[in-house]
Parts: C-alpha cells; structure tokens; sequence
C-alpha cells in the first residue's frame, strides 16, 4: 500500500491581530484626535473618548473634572465655544483671572499624565500612541486652544509640546500607574476647584446642540477608525 508522504508543515501566519477592546480604544482615540484638532463637538463626549481609550477607571477622576473645568470657565461645554473665546481674548493659560489661568495648566497638566502606558504588542502600541496623542492635544485646546483663524500658531507650538509630554509620561507610566494616577487626579481636582470662584453659574453650560454633533462625529470618526483596523488585522494575518 502506498502512503503519501506528508506535505511541507505550513507554520501558523503571524500578523497583526487586535481585539475588540483594543478595536473600540483606537476608534475611540482616533474620534478624541478628530474632535480635539478641529474643536468641534462638546468636551462632555471628549472626556467620554478619553477614558474609553485609556480603558481604565481612574482615567474618569482624571479626564472629566480637567475637562468640566474648562468649560464651566468659559461657560459653554461646546469645544467651539472654548477655541472661540482663546482666538478674542487669548489663551486660556495667560488671561485672567489669575485662579482660572492656573487651573487651565492644571487641567492640561492632568490631562497629560492621563495618558496611558506604553504597550508591548504591535496592534496596543498603535492603539496606544493614538490615545496619547489624544491626550496631548486634548490638553493644548484647554490651555491654549485659539480656533482657526485666531493666533493659530500658539496652539500649534502647544499642541506639539503637549503630545511630546504625553508621549514621556506614557512612558513614565509603566510600572508607576498609582503614582501618575493620584498626581494626574489631584491636579484635576485642583483645576475644578480653582476655577469655580470666578465660573459663571453652572445652568446653561451644557450646549446640548454641540453635544449632539461630538456625538455623530464620534460614531463616524470611530466607525471609520474601526474599519480601518479591522482591515489592516485581515492584511496582516493574510501575510504568509
């Protein structure tokens, strides 16, 4: 009786794999990335990216008090609105009162070191260098967020800095998550509280029409992110 012989042992392809997890933080970041460059949207559904890309709990104590504040001193959760009132009167860092423009550096300092650690795998270091990106930028609109047709190149120059200490404290960040967390919580809750004696009353903050268009370009953002991931997966594990 004749056997064939065995063919040639095929090892298992090795490409890019992701999970959902990870698929849903990208999307998330690549929307916070969208929302934050074009200071459209709301700062509620910023805050909400954020933490979703970070993926972890303390995130929320870090992010949502950093954010409120900006937006309880300006008066409108609308990211519009805050980019629009640093193009008038300058950037939320350098215009009084004194207590507001602190609690601006504040917040952006906590936003920074909200920013998650460095990943090991392939698939979590892209996810993870969108959402400290996110993070960075996120934290040049509040402390010096002029809009489009304002002194434009400070938030550049802001931007640039911020995402470039965000990248260092993601690299701090590992191995020392308690320790950057209760920094990054005590600075956000240092920036609500500084901000609150000069805020205006609290009723009427939330722009409920600016929440609604963060929201679909969050979804869109998001989906579009999402089908890109999952496409560059089915190319990676395609490879031979």
């Amino acid at each position: 009786m004749l056997v064939e012989p065995p063919g040639p042992h095929l090892p298992p392809r090795a490409g890019l794999t992701i999970s959902r997890v990870d698929l849903l933080r990208g999307a998330a970041a690549a929307a916070a990335l969208a929302i934050s460059l074009l200071s459209r949207g709301d700062a509620l559904v910023l805050a909400a990216l954020l933490v979703v890309a970070a993926w972890r709990p303390s995130a929320a104590a870090i992010v949502v008090p950093s954010l409120v504040a900006a937006s309880w001193r300006w008066g409108s959760t609308s990211l519009e609105a805050l980019a629009g009132a640093q193009a008038v009167l300058g950037p939320a860092g350098l215009v009084g009162p004194v207590r507001a423009a602190a609690a601006a550096w504040l917040g952006a300092a906590a936003l920074v070191l909200s920013a998650p650690a460095r990943a090991a795998s392939p698939a979590r270091r892209v996810v993870t260098g969108a959402a400290v990106a996110a993070s960075g930028v996120a934290a040049a609109l509040v402390v010096a967020g002029p809009a489009v047709g304002g002194d434009w190149w400070i938030r550049a120059v802001a931007t640039i800095a911020a995402v470039g200490c965000a990248v260092l404290a993601s690299g701090v960040r590992r191995g020392r998550e308690r320790a950057c967390d209760a920094a990054a919580i005590s600075l956000a809750a240092g920036a609500l509280v500084l901000v609150i004696p000069d805020a205006p009353g609290w009723s009427g903050t939330v722009d409920t029409a600016a929440l609604r268009v963060g929201a679909l370009m969050a979804v869109a953002v998001g989906a579009l992110a999402a089908v890109g991931g999952r496409a560059a997966a089915a190319m990676g594990q395609r490879r031979p």
